[in-house]
């Protein structure tokens, strides 16, 4: 029997090196594939299963084919008015009015404030959520929630690349409806096969998703151990990725009672050496195809306030209603504002996604198609996205990785934060300018 479906997912995605590690082609596989990790890398394999590759493991991944106008236009019914950001109905900053909740989030707790009213409320059955340490304790897996107490084992943000979309294998048997929490990638996968009808998305009734900037293998975390002379993830027995008050720090506690903790801003010192392709492909930052999508208020104002605010979008019908539902009975705490004021909140990123992902898309051989692109990207962006190459380039070899490792975290936390903010600072010029105007060409 012809495997004409695999042999397109090899030569359209796997051979070039774009699948974004979303699992959907291996969770709607029947068998037929599996990941297999590849230095910290997860690499899509085909398996010994006799029958072929199914057509939607190829159709639904959001990889080489993701037609973001075509697909705005079949969830809200409409394109956005601004496309760094995607179709947006309101804005706010808010965080979740039970400290609780709010202090288990990794900045207001929103998200999981949703999930348990829908859940208190009955309109949904569970949730598709990651959860760390089901399995292992230091690895993170797709489950479905179905109590408050499950709920709440699954809030916070996973910082290591994880294929959520692999539990679409079980979603066929659900009926909801369910929520779905997930990455950019694995949204746009979601709403391609709600295009196709496809009986593995039926029960999903609402869509929720951080914001997501970079992300880095987990490859980063037996980094950092190796850095603390831990020579494998075997000796984890609790990992939180955001512990304490927010922004939060990585925590890590070992079999033998040792704590190893990092500021989130220190720890980020590993980015570069470990960032996944998946983040320098993906112009999504904003979490476009959601119905509400929520990241950290990077603001003076709420920075100074402490204890964890969220900047949220509603972008469909539905998810505004929520919001407006919960804010009225004092479930979240929501003080509306202007998308330009969510939008100063992120503007580095905005740029490394909106402009930088499509020079860097540019360079490749085989390039993803998102249905848009810049109208104009300016030789001065082009330049600083060069350098960042290099930059990324070095940190990636083995030499730069043993050396990082071998340098004491009090020192190499803090100087990465100062070079951070340096080079943000050295940037914004070239980075902002013109950001705001920026056009962007529709495929017709």
């Amino acid at each position: 029997m012809s495997d004409i479906w695999f042999k397109k997912l090899q030569a359209d995605i796997l051979s070039p090196s774009l699948d974004t590690g979303c699992g959907t082609s291996v969770g709607l596989s029947n068998g037929t594939l599996r990941y297999e990790e590849c230095n910290g890398r997860l690499k899509i394999v085909r398996t010994e299963k006799a029958e072929p590759v199914p057509q939607a493991s190829y159709d639904a991944s959001p990889a080489r084919f993701c037609d973001y106008p075509a697909l705005s236009q079949a969830v809200f019914g409409k394109l956005p008015a601004n496309w760094l950001c995607g179709v947006v109905e309101k804005s706010f900053v808010g965080h979740a009015a039970d400290e609780h909740i709010r202090h288990s989030g990794a900045s207001g707790g929103v998200i999981t404030a949703m999930l348990l009213h829908l859940l208190e409320t009955k309109r949904i059955t569970g949730a598709v959520c990651l959860r760390v340490g089901k399995e292992k304790p230091w690895k993170a897996s797709p489950v479905i929630a179905r109590t408050k107490e499950e709920i709440l084992a699954c809030a916070g943000s996973v910082y290591s690349a994880t294929p959520t979309n692999l539990i679409l294998a079980e979603l066929e048997k659900e009926t909801g409806p369910l929520a779905y929490i997930g990455l950019p990638d694995q949204v746009a996968a979601i709403r391609k096969l709600q295009q196709m009808n496809h009986p593995s998305v039926r029960a999903i009734k609402y869509i929720f998703g951080p914001y997501t900037g970079t992300q880095m293998s987990f490859e980063a975390i037996r980094s950092f151990l190796r850095s603390h002379g831990i020579a494998s993830e075997e000796e984890i027995v609790d990992l939180q990725y955001r512990a304490g008050e927010w922004p939060g720090h990585l925590q890590i506690t070992l079999k033998d009672g040792r704590v190893l903790r990092a500021e989130k801003f220190h720890y980020n010192y590993l980015i570069p050496f470990f960032i996944t392709d998946t983040s320098l492909q993906i112009p999504d930052f904003c979490n476009e195809l959601t119905d509400i999508s929520v990241g950290d208020a990077w603001s003076p104002k709420y920075e100074a306030r402490r204890g964890g605010y969220s900047v949220i979008l509603a972008r469909s019908k539905q998810g505004e209603e929520l919001l407006e539902e919960m804010r009225s009975q004092r479930l979240v705490t929501l003080e509306d504002i202007a998308l330009d004021e969510a939008l100063d909140m992120h503007g580095h990123m905005l740029d490394f996604k909106k402009r930088g992902s499509f020079i860097r898309n540019s360079w490749k051989s085989v390039q993803p198609d998102y249905g848009y692109r810049p109208a104009h990207i300016p030789a001065s962006r082009i330049i600083v996205e060069w350098f960042l190459r290099c930059i990324f380039g070095v940190c990636r070899t083995h030499a730069a990785r043993w050396t990082v490792e071998h340098l004491p975290l009090t020192i190499v936390g803090p100087a990465f934060n100062v070079l951070r903010k340096t080079w943000k600072a050295a940037s914004k010029p070239t980075k902002r300018k013109g950001l705001r105007a920026m056009e962007f060409l529709i495929k017709s």
